[in-house]
């Protein structure tokens, strides 16, 4: 056989590879996107809406607001006054200094007029004690906890040990929720007594201003960067999963908001420390506890509930998170393979857990390879201009559709929006998304698959 024909060989292999990836990931986007109007539709059939629900009248179940922080001197405040302006009545708020060193308790304290308390007692799940812990004089509802610098997942075992709340509710140091967020989760866990865990759709607040807890978009366009993240955000956090939930099938809600029924996580013990995308890895422990304890449960997200977080705002910045992102979520998928193909759940084990490996986790290889295969044909002589062309539109076309549908079916976010050029500019840069950007993306998260197989640790 000679040097031609065995090229030849090869990039036929690899083509029929490639259109099998595709047509199962085409599949799983068909279902998921099918599903995400029947979960909405669900949602909105099964529940009590929260001005239904006189929680005032009665003894509301208790929720603790955790914020875990270090060094977001510039943010805190604004996001502790945000769950201030909750409008549900029976809620606490914890934030846990996880031994900030640029002056953010000292903000913290200047700011709520914090004042020494002792400490109470806990239900053991950390092994760090604190080393402070005050009380606000003007929000009794706030306190904060000063502990050493050992990272964001035991910083938050920490807040869920002296916590006293019945749900915990996980927020980042730089989301901001909206007043009536807590009490649509709320009704949620009421309507379903099963839930141990829901998430809300995660929005990019770089282009809002928060004026006496109400959200306000700025006049101005966003960036084609800032752009490009909301689009992703929007596929992701608001039709992704809220399809995957429908399915009971979710296994990743994202970290800047996600509430749990709190004996579901003591349970399991906690947020494993040394996790780096702690926010996958809890969702999948608790997954593996309740299929393994054959304990009927479900974890969702809603779209109607949304968290405002800062995204990266420099190319830097966003080159380290998705590097982190797929480093942290390549280490949590090996920690829990034994999900793949449980018999314990066939929905997870056949389709779910395959589809965040095989679909999602090798994307970047998956495009690395294609990207190898294209140039070899070009430089063999074996590429077929007219089919690559057909491929590359389907591909762009899919693509478009996904963004738009995304866009379309979060109103609440698009209620947000000043004007319809607003709207109709960042659809466009849902169009144009796949040129570049898409590419740069799966070479960052190349290097955290790099990074991973060479056992490099990485850093926040």
């Amino acid at each position: 056989m000679d040097y031609t024909s065995i090229i030849s060989s090869t990039v036929r292999g690899m083509e029929y590879f490639f259109h099998a990836h595709l047509l199962l990931a085409l599949l799983s986007y068909i279902v998921v996107t099918a599903l995400l109007r029947k979960h909405m539709h669900h949602l909105g059939y099964r529940a009590i809406t929260h001005e239904k629900v006189p929680f005032e009248k009665f003894k509301a179940p208790k929720v603790s607001i955790l914020i875990p922080v270090f060094n977001e001197l510039d943010g805190i405040v604004q996001s502790v006054h945000a769950s201030l302006c909750s409008d549900y009545p029976h809620c606490e708020i914890l934030v846990i200094d996880d031994g900030s060193d640029d002056q953010t308790l000292t903000h913290l304290k200047q700011h709520f007029e914090l004042e020494p308390i002792e400490l109470p007692d806990g239900q053991p799940l950390s092994l760090t004690k604190p080393t402070g812990f005050y009380q606000s004089k003007t929000y009794p509802q706030l306190r904060v906890i000063q502990k050493p610098h050992t990272g964001k997942a035991d910083s938050l075992n920490v807040g869920i040990q002296y916590s006293q709340g019945k749900y915990l509710c996980c927020i980042d140091s730089d989301s901001i929720i909206t007043p009536e967020a807590l009490r649509k989760l709320v009704i949620k866990f009421i309507n379903e007594p099963t839930l141990i865990a829901l998430g809300g759709a995660i929005a990019p607040s770089n282009e809002i201003v928060v004026r006496h807890g109400e959200i306000q978009r700025k006049k101005s366009p966003q960036s084609v960067f800032i752009g490009v993240q909301i689009i992703e955000y929007l596929r992701s956090f608001t039709a992704w999963r809220t399809g995957w939930s429908y399915l009971d099938g979710l296994l990743i809600i994202g970290g800047a908001l996600t509430i749990f029924d709190k004996s579901a996580v003591m349970k399991v013990g906690g947020y494993k420390t040394e996790a780096s995308c702690e926010d996958l890895e809890i969702i999948l422990t608790l997954h593996e506890y309740h299929l393994k304890n054959n304990i009927p449960y479900k974890i969702w997200t809603i779209p109607d509930v949304i968290c405002w977080t800062r995204v990266p705002k420099t190319k830097t910045d966003l080159k380290r998170q998705r590097i982190r992102w797929m480093w942290g979520a390549l280490q949590s998928l090996s920690w829990h393979k034994q999900l793949m193909f449980t018999h314990k759940s066939p929905l997870i084990g056949w389709f779910a857990f395959p589809h965040i490996v095989f679909i999602e986790a090798f994307a970047p290889v998956v495009e690395l390879l294609g990207l190898i295969s294209l140039w070899t044909c070009v430089l063999a002589g074996l590429l077929s201009y007219p089919s690559f062309i057909i491929y590359g539109l389907l591909i762009f076309a899919l693509s478009g559709f996904y963004s738009w549908y995304a866009i379309a079916t979060n109103d609440h976010y698009i209620d947000s929006f000043q004007s319809l050029r607003q709207i109709l500019r960042l659809g466009v840069i849902g169009l144009i998304e796949p040129i570049g950007y898409r590419q740069r993306d799966a070479y960052w998260r190349m290097i955290g698959w790099w990074r991973w197989m060479r056992g490099t640790p990485i850093k926040w």
